[in-house]
């Protein structure tokens, strides 16, 4: 009996670890039992599953330019059917300045099973391309070969690069299921870092520490009487270590919901911060201890604060464009369409001008958005107006939930009158005071003044942004109907209408409304106010439609709503994680 026992205990035990990915997970080999899975059991709905990530970040001393953090990652993604197969698309971003470039590495491979044979396909070096970002930000793309319904997809690729001050987000939540995840940050005692796990989707981080040695060695050449010598030196140092881990297991999928701002905003993830450097015989330097301290070190920054003092080059266009204005009030609006129309948006973000600056900007009549709107801030400061530039990040850069100066990429101007503030994006060419554009309304923005002082400020519009609509309909015994519709766009309604409508042909327009609207046939359109931009957009159509009503007998069917009906209930899902 006792010896039967130990033989289930262990069976028990091998069925575990086998089921459970107990066991090493290898780059290169899979498995046929993962390639004959087909659905994930814990969401059969998932066209795709992360059957495993593993992330590695360490530090290491090169002797000839120091310190280096190198990320390492390893992707396996199962692919169930063909509508899972962007997720054998990737993206690996990294960051190039002159002389600083951070260096990719990658392998990957695509895995099916033909007959009872594992086949292997090798991604190309040639089918991997890089996208440029922005002016430092680039991209490694590239795009699985060999899919088919039930592939596996793997790769491993390694950054190694000289900012060693930006260890980048752990992301532990996918747009598909994760079975396992694995993370592990190593950051060595010169380097001190605080850490935040997002909110919605709670991550648990392990902290330990731990010793370790860096042996370096670095060669210099030296002069004597007989000419140049080149030394060799090496060296090496015991720094102690902090080890931050993160162990998950079957992480559900994150799924869109209607009416959320920026799902990414509600991903699983750790953010990681530097509070400090501390070198061995120099004076430590720290971090973004709280919010003045960010807000003060990008306000003296030369390509932030340095560049609000500069106004030489638009003095003498500055009398003639306030010349009719009466009030503070008049003043702001003259000078905020000035800056829209005299500076195009190059579709650049930022919260830093690039090196050259507002100046050759103005004068080249491009520029990015700092370069943009911190030239609105010094033109309404240098005509006498409270004006401040605020910091904020982007929907599609997440939100800074602690003092942070990488979490905002992006640079608005406000200004106080009367115990008001009014906020402004010269970037959007319709855009009114206090409407900005959708990009901008992510939570939270920081006011900056040149005292180096901060203010939290609410981004989101004070006034609703709305669309009224008037319908006046005929209806015959025939079921057909024939009317007029009015819209009437007002606020951010009315900026993204303009955007997206404004410079459409008119063949093309109809077509677009008759589709959203179930096919009714457009007679006639007229817009008023296109670019009269503090006047709300008003649509007029004439249409008419013989699908919009049922006739059964001797009974009219009609919906109040016609062609606006909402057809089906936009709230689909059993649960609402994340607010409106």
């Amino acid at each position: 009996m006792k010896q039967a026992f130990t033989y289930s205990f262990l069976l028990i035990t091998l069925l575990i670890n086998s089921n459970g990915y107990g066991q090493e997970i290898k780059f290169g080999k899979v498995s046929k039992q993962e390639l004959e899975e087909k659905f994930y059991p814990k969401d059969t709905s998932a066209n795709a599953v992360v059957l495993y990530k593993n992330r590695t970040t360490s530090y290491d001393y090169d002797g000839e330019i120091g310190w280096v953090v190198i990320t390492e990652v390893h992707e396996r993604i199962k692919l169930y059917n063909s509508d899972g197969f962007d997720n054998a698309n990737k993206k690996i971003r990294f960051y190039e300045k002159s002389g600083y470039d951070q260096t990719v590495n990658i392998k990957a491979y695509t895995y099916n099973l033909e007959g009872k044979k594992i086949e292997k396909t090798k991604l190309s070096k040639s089918d991997i391309f890089t996208e440029k970002i922005s002016k430092n930000w680039k991209s490694k793309n590239f795009t699985m070969p060999n899919l088919k319904n039930g592939s596996i997809v793997e790769w491993k690729y390694l950054i190694r690069s000289p900012y060693v001050y930006y260890i980048s987000d752990v992301i532990c939540q996918y747009d598909i299921p994760v079975k396992k995840l694995d993370a592990k940050i190593q950051i060595p005692e010169r380097f001190e870092f605080k850490f935040m796990p997002s909110r919605y989707f709670p991550v648990h981080v392990n902290q330990s520490f731990t010793k370790k040695k860096y042996d370096y060695s670095y060669r210099s050449k030296d002069k004597n009487s007989g000419g140049a010598i080149t030394s060799k030196y090496e060296g090496s140092m015991d720094l102690k270590e902090t080890i931050y881990t993160v162990n998950l297991r079957d992480v559900p999928a994150l799924k869109d919901e209607v009416y959320v701002n920026n799902i990414n905003n509600y991903r699983g993830k750790i953010d990681f911060e530097i509070v400090a450097y501390k070198p061995k015989n120099r004076k430590h330097e720290y971090y973004n201890l709280n919010w003045e301290d960010v807000t003060k070190k990008i306000f003296e920054d030369d390509k932030f604060g340095d560049q609000l003092r500069k106004r030489a080059h638009f003095k003498e266009d500055l009398p003639n464009i306030i010349a009719n204005s009466k009030s503070q009030s008049e003043k702001l609006v003259e000078i905020f369409q000035f800056v829209k129309n005299k500076i195009k948006w190059n579709e650049e973000y930022g919260k830093y001008t690039s090196f050259n600056g507002v100046k050759q900007a103005y004068k080249n009549g491009e520029g990015n958005v700092a370069e943009i709107n911190l030239t609105l801030v010094a033109m309404l400061q240098e005509a006498g107006i409270n004006a401040n530039p605020v910091l904020i990040s982007t929907r599609g850069n997440g939100i800074p939930l602690f003092p942070t100066t990488d979490g905002f990429n992006y640079v608005i101007a406000a200004v106080e009158i009367s115990g008001e503030i009014i906020l402004l994006d010269a970037t959007e060419k319709f855009s009114i005071p206090n409407v900005l554009p959708k990009r901008d309304l992510n939570w939270e923005g920081r006011l900056v003044r040149g005292d180096g002082s901060s203010t939290s400020i609410n981004l989101y519009p004070k006034k609703y942004n709305t669309q009224k609509i008037r319908l006046s309909v005929k209806l015959d015994d025939e079921g057909t109907i024939e009317g007029t519709m009015i819209s009437t766009y007002n606020n951010l309604n009315a900026l993204q209408y303009r955007n997206n409508f404004i410079d459409m042909d008119e063949d093309e327009l109809l077509s677009k409304l008759e589709s959203e609207n179930n096919s009714i046939e457009i007679e006639k359109i007229r817009i008023n106010n296109k670019k009269e931009i503090y006047k709300p957009i008003v649509e007029m159509i004439k249409f008419s439609g013989d699908n919009q009503i049922d006739v059964i007998d001797d009974k009219i069917y009609i919906s109040p709503l016609l062609f606006l009906t909402v057809k089906e209930n936009p709230f689909k899902q059993k649960e609402r994680l994340y607010p409106i």
